[in-house]
């Protein structure tokens, strides 16, 4: 079983009238973007594909595989951490607010941002969706209070081969791969995995012992680069 994961593609943060934009919707290139990758992923049969609500993932969707709404399905435990509102911010305070987000002392990330979602309800809504989203296919921890086992899981064997797609966001991704990874949980998630737009992860159950494990298999596959991750300065994305 394959788990491929979309981040979605280049959001526009700030409107045209020139404030924040609290659901962005995609840049133009953003949209260039996804229109080629409409090309290869957009060709890859997926048993399933679910997508988060907030509307930069949605338009990635939509422009990757067209207008039928029978080809994915929306969860909401997808979405990305709820930052505070910025629709009243002017559009150049709104880098900055991202910029000093960045600065903060590290024990103070648990907490989350003032007016916006907590570390710990985001990790409690995306792991515990993962695990219905999981369950959902027959895919259950086999051993969950198990010292080792824990990291194992059930996989139905009519799901060995089988593809499904989440396309949602750079926090969302993070605490997939650290659930399914085995991974400890921190929250500066977003600086740990530097996932660009529109960069795909494939990670694929492997059998070992009595279970399977879900094995990392390609990282930011066609990711196009967001320079606020601050990394690689040539521009070169890795695989």
């Amino acid at each position: 079983m394959e788990l491929t994961l979309l981040r979605h593609a280049q959001p526009k943060w700030t409107t045209e009238a020139g404030v924040g934009a609290s659901d962005p919707e995609l840049t133009v290139e953003g949209i260039r973007r996804c229109q080629e990758l409409a090309q290869t992923l957009g060709n890859e049969t997926f048993q399933s594909v679910a997508v988060s609500s907030y509307r930069r993932s949605q338009e990635t969707a939509h422009h990757i595989f067209g207008d039928s709404e029978k080809s994915w399905t929306t969860q909401e435990w997808l979405r990305e951490i709820r930052l505070p509102d910025l629709s009243s911010q002017p559009a150049e305070q709104v880098g900055e607010f991202f910029a000093d987000i960045k600065k903060r002392p590290l024990e103070t990330w648990w907490k989350g941002l003032p007016g916006g979602e907590s570390f710990e309800d985001f990790h409690y809504r995306v792991s515990q969706g993962l695990l219905g989203f999981l369950a959902d296919f027959g895919v259950k921890r086999l051993r969950p209070d198990h010292e080792h086992d824990r990291h194992l899981f059930t996989v139905p064997e009519e799901l060995l081969g089988t593809k499904h797609l989440l396309v949602s966001h750079l926090g969302t991704t993070g605490i997939i791969l650290s659930e399914l990874l085995h991974l400890e949980l921190v929250p500066w998630v977003w600086e740990t995995f530097a996932l660009d737009w529109n960069g795909i992860v494939r990670v694929e159950t492997v059998p070992i012992a009595d279970g399977h494990l879900f094995c990392l298999r390609v990282f930011n596959e066609r990711g196009h680069r967001d320079p606020s991750l601050g990394y690689h300065p040539t521009g070169v994305g890795v695989v």
